[in-house]
């Protein structure tokens, strides 16, 4: 049990480097994607991802995205979309 979560998880400044970078990277572009650069996005260095799938998949954001205001209690006045859908 002990090298199964030594190998899934990271300590706590190793978890917070790819969080860190997100937010503190000057001219970071709007809408991106970033993940540690190793086997299944679990270990590495932080990268900038553009191909991935969930980057265009407006169907799953717009439910995160009610979801996520209806478990929150947070509603933001933002136009009305309905996705497209796939």
């Amino acid at each position: 049990m002990r090298l199964l979560l030594r190998s899934a998880f990271r300590p706590t400044p190793e978890g917070a480097k790819t969080s860190l970078y997100a937010a503190t990277v000057p001219d970071l572009p709007g809408g991106s994607y970033v993940v540690p650069d190793g086997p299944l996005q679990l270990r590495g260095e932080p990268v900038l991802r553009s191909r991935e799938h969930a980057l265009q998949d407006a169907t799953t954001a717009h439910r995160l995205w009610t979801l996520s205001e209806r478990l929150t209690g947070v509603h933001y006045p933002v136009p009305a979309h309905t996705p497209p859908r796939s």
